[in-house]
């Protein structure tokens, strides 16, 4: 009896609890949007966003430098290795991949989200 009890009050609460995340007061009504007005009179965040920029562009750079680097220099070495150590320069170029592929990854969406900064200001 006592561990039903239980489970019904909990499962009540569970409920209420769910109900109360998914309902939001809004006061939409005493703020009107068109009245705000961004205000940066000395220019500190439009200054911040092209310093930003520019480490992001060099970043990218450098990182799309030493991916292709070392895919030359990995290229150079299964070439001139024996043919027992492919087996091994095989395993060093399935690593290089994923990092490659999660640097033009990184570098590709840190671009998007730079694009989007861009078109905000």
């Amino acid at each position: 009896m006592n561990n039903k009890f239980l489970k019904i009050c909990s499962s009540i609460l569970l409920i209420i609890l769910m109900l109360s995340l998914f309902v939001t007061p809004v006061f939409a009504d005493y703020l009107d949007p068109s009245t705000i007005t961004p205000s940066d009179p000395s220019g500190v965040a439009g200054k911040a966003q092209t310093i930003a920029g520019q480490i992001l562009a060099v970043v990218q750079v450098i990182g799309v430098s030493v991916a292709i680097i070392m895919l030359i220099v990995l290229a150079i070495k299964y070439i001139s290795a024996a043919p027992n150590d492919k087996a091994e320069i095989k395993k060093h170029a399935t690593v290089y991949i994923v990092g490659a592929v999660v640097l033009f990854a990184a570098s590709g969406i840190l671009g998007i989200i730079r694009g989007f900064a861009e078109q905000i200001k």
